[in-house]
């Protein structure tokens, strides 16, 4: 006879204050040829990295996402030079600075500087996560045991488990305004991220306990 079982996937969700903000910073200079286009570039975003840490940001906090290099076009559809774009990625663990620093960077490069997004994140997510798999393991056993009576069956063994996803928050939307714009629209409110796990268990299903007869009393 074939194994009985229960399979269910529970969710749970955890709550958690933000410490950091991701800021991405994105430099384009337009020019004639392709080595003029990169060295305008670079020069902007080496300028945007210097008031950055200037700021107060650590170099470990700073790093390059990419670079990219392409043909412009004009209305009629002819080549009239290049864009190179670079983009930083910058860490800023004081909320309340993230205006400051957007400032300062627009400041060194004016309308050069757009911002592709700004994320709340978590620096350390370890008891977020495990809070919600603690809450995810809850409800998919919740769920389980009602399966199992509905089947009139009891639980038994855990058989599998397997985590689907852990998602600390919605994802980043895409910005794109220009850096002046930006800091003037802040400063940033932290508020709550809930962390998300889902996770599918299965279960061994019993056959239910026999109810047991009465002890036989003593006269």
């Amino acid at each position: 006879m074939a194994r009985r079982t229960v399979s269910v996937t529970g969710t749970g969700t955890a709550s958690a204050a933000p410490d950091v903000v991701r800021v991405d910073l994105r430099i384009g200079h337009d020019a004639a040829d392709v080595a003029a286009a990169l060295t305008g570039a670079s020069r902007g975003i080496a300028a945007v990295g210097s008031v950055v840490r200037a700021s107060g940001v650590a170099d470990a906090d700073i790093r390059t996402l990419d670079a990219s290099v392409g043909q412009r076009y004009d209305q009629t559809g002819s080549p009239v030079g290049f864009t190179a774009q670079q983009r930083l990625r910058v860490t800023v663990r004081r909320l309340d600075a993230v205006g400051d620093i957007l400032a300062a960077a627009a400041g060194a490069v004016g309308n050069a500087l757009l911002v592709d997004q700004v994320v709340l994140d978590v620096s350390d997510r370890s008891s977020g996560l495990k809070d919600a798999r603690h809450a995810a393991f809850a409800d998919a056993r919740g769920k389980a045991e009602q399966y199992a009576g509905l089947s009139a069956a009891r639980l038994g063994s855990v058989l599998t488990v397997s985590e689907g996803g852990a998602t600390p928050f919605p994802g980043p939307r895409g910005m794109a305004f220009a850096a002046r714009e930006m800091a003037a629209a802040m400063p940033v409110e932290g508020g709550d991220l809930d962390i998300t796990v889902a996770v599918a268990v299965t279960w061994e299903l019993q056959p239910p306990e026999a109810p047991r007869e009465p002890a036989a009393q003593t006269r």
